[in-house]
């Protein structure tokens, strides 16, 4: 019989509908068969980079990150570059990181997934100074709607809570920003400047450009420039329906560093966390993590029956994603 690997899952409990330790027990039992998962919780904010980074010199086998999308880039920032595996298990109101991955939203889901359906893939990183961007940074309207957006609303109503922030904020002024990409810079008025290495914002139907990979060594740039309210409506309809590059009002091109000023100074959030205002630089580091992202299951796939656990009901009333 194989022995079960190692794993360490860095619990943010401050995040989720579900308690962490009964979280955590759930996990725990899902994933026994196949590792022995020594779970460690934080206390303060910004501590999961710690723990990550204590795990990675353990000669663990994995590294779990167990909350949402901050949660999962202060476990990214502390295993970067290092000789270890890293897993997502979603907690989050949107866990838009884990699903651009391709990972269910859902925790259960994603254990489970992880059980046998699971390989590793090594993904590029945005870095801004100590900070690591797994999916998208972004400078402008994005950052007013999610500095603004209410943390009780996000726990009950997901990305619908970013719904009136949003439309609060779309007849917001233009900024004048330079952008300096590779090393060239240019000026522009815009009410958007994204740094994707994810296709989409909030939800998977709102992809943002074409052809964006996170994979492919490069950040794609994307600059939205509607000059008045009327335009910014058309261009998030053009969102809305997934064809963001019919809107004439988008530019897009693959960088390999960018640095956004603007006049006045524009919010900025990375993976939707708000870090402050302009300037920001960022450039990517290609390949940099080691993560673990699903397979395709065959036609004959069935759930597994978790009805010995006490939440067969739960998990079992979920389709294969």
């Amino acid at each position: 019989m194989t022995s079960r690997k190692r794993a360490i899952a860095v619990v943010n409990p401050n995040t989720g509908r579900l308690p962490a330790d009964k979280l955590a027990w759930f996990i725990g039992k899902m994933l026994e068969q196949f590792y022995d998962v020594d779970f460690r919780f934080s206390t303060y904010a910004g501590e999961e980079r710690e723990i990550a980074e204590a795990a990675a010199s353990e000669a663990v086998d994995l590294v779990i990150a167990v909350g949402g999308d901050g949660t999962v880039a202060h476990v990214a920032a502390g295993i970067i570059g290092k000789d270890v595996d890293m897993a997502i298990i979603p907690n989050g109101s949107t866990n838009v990181v884990a699903r651009g991955l391709g990972i269910p939203g859902d925790p259960f889901r994603a254990a489970r997934a992880l059980q046998r359906d699971m390989f590793p893939q090594w993904i590029d990183v945005g870095l801004s100074g100590k900070r690591v961007i797994l999916h998208m940074a972004g400078s402008g309207i994005d950052s007013l709607m999610f500095r603004d957006a209410r943390p009780a609303m996000k726990r009950f109503f997901a990305w619908l809570a970013y719904v009136p922030p949003a439309l609060k904020h779309l007849g917001i002024r233009p900024w004048r920003f330079k952008l300096t990409v590779d090393g060239e810079m240019f000026e522009t008025d815009a009410r958007m400047v994204l740094v994707a290495n994810g296709a989409f914002i909030i939800n998977p139907r709102f992809e943002v450009g074409r052809d964006i990979r996170i994979d492919d060594g490069y950040l794609d740039l994307l600059v939205f420039r509607p000059p008045n309210v009327a335009a910014s409506l058309s261009l998030a309809a053009w969102i809305a329906l997934g064809r963001p590059h019919r809107s004439r009002y988008v530019y897009q091109t693959k960088v390999k560093s960018v640095r956004i000023d603007s006049e006045p100074p524009a919010p900025v959030e990375f993976d939707g966390d708000y870090v402050g205002v302009t300037p920001v630089d960022i450039t990517v580091q290609p390949r940099a993590l080691h993560i673990m992202t699903p397979i395709p299951r065959p036609s004959n796939w069935r759930a597994p029956d978790y009805s010995d656990y006490g939440f067969a009901a739960q998990t079992q009333r979920q389709q294969p994603y």
